[in-house]
Formats: C-alpha cells, structure tokens, sequence
C-alpha cells in the first residue's frame, strides 16, 4: 500500500465524472491479471510490450524480474512521488500501482477488485461488489 500525504493528495483530485472512467481501466487490469494468473510471469519484457499503459507496463517488468513486497513498493512510491500527472492521469497511475503490487502478491480477482473499485468512489465501489462486475456498475 502506498502512503499518501499532501502532495500525494493534492495530485489526486479530480472530479466524480473523471473518477468513473476508471471502471474500463479496471476491467482491463484485472483481465491482466487474470490471464498472468493463468499463464504466468515470463521474465521477458516481450510478455508485456502490447500493454499501451507504461506505467503498468512498467511495473509488470518489475515483478517478472521478481521484484515484490517492499522493494516494488519503494519503487512505485517513488514513481508516484515524481510522476508530473495530475488528476485522472495521475489517479489512473495509483490504481495501477496497487494492481502491481495486488499481482505481485498473487492476489485472487476478488480482493483485487476489491483493492481497485474504492478509487471509484465508495458507492460505485459497492455497487459494483454488489453486482459482481465492474462493467455492470452503472
């Protein structure tokens, strides 16, 4: 997880129309995830070069070179704090964050859904839970 402070805060706000665009992302990140869980972590930068995202990108190279837990943290802290986004840009680089850390850890759909959908906003978030799918949660 990582830490937040004021400026972390401050970088992350953006608005409740901006906020709902995050459920495709999401959708998108925990297909990635599941086809990883399905076929593995190769350690080849090939594996991941279709992903359009280079932050999440990024961090997929990481834990195919076996980067996890604390280390892999520390890294995407820092990517965070240096990151010039603002908004959904940038809130769109702290879901993916926790997503690779979320694989990282071999975390199931489940709590990684339920690590991401709170970036929605608690009402989407619920409702989504509620329904099973994040495409659903309109």
């Amino acid at each position: 997880m990582i830490y937040w402070n004021a400026d972390l805060a401050a970088k992350i706000s953006c608005s409740r129309q901006e906020m709902e665009t995050l459920l495709p992302y999401i959708d998108h990140l925990v297909d990635v995830s599941r086809t990883l869980h399905q076929t593995g972590i190769q350690p080849s930068a090939d594996q991941f070069s279709s992903e359009k995202d280079i932050f999440f990108r990024y961090g997929l190279l990481l834990v195919s070179e076996g980067l996890a837990g604390d280390i892999l943290e520390e890294i995407l802290a820092v990517l965070l704090y240096v990151s010039e986004e603002k908004g959904i840009a940038f809130l769109r680089q702290c879901v993916a964050a926790e997503a690779i850390l979320s694989i990282a850890n071999g975390d199931d759909q489940d709590t990684l859904l339920r690590k991401l959908l709170p970036y929605c906003g608690v009402d989407r978030a619920l409702a989504a839970l509620a329904k099973g799918k994040t495409e659903h949660a309109d």
